[in-house]
């Protein structure tokens, strides 16, 4: 489930960050903004509320769990987690 999650979370940001944003403010279109910005905000949070229910389970260290949360704001950071 963390994988699924975390892979969801980067394909949001890379569309919210590469399509739906260039299309606001290129082509004045914001509906892809209001459609990806919620769910991509679901999917952050989702993606927090797993670091640290992983970070519970499988004992990490508070360094591990901060960065596995900094991860969360980097493009494709998740996938790094999600792999270690």
């Amino acid at each position: 489930m963390f994988k699924l999650i975390a892979y969801a979370e980067v394909t949001s940001y890379l569309l919210l960050l590469f399509v739906a944003v260039p299309l606001k403010y290129f082509a004045d279109q914001q509906l892809g903004v209001k459609i990806l910005g919620p769910i991509h905000g679901v999917l952050f949070v989702a993606y927090c509320f797993m670091v640290i229910r992983r970070s519970n389970t499988e004992n990490w260290s508070w360094k591990q769990t901060f960065w596995g949360l900094f991860a969360g704001i980097l493009p494709l950071g998740p996938i790094r987690i999600a792999k270690g």
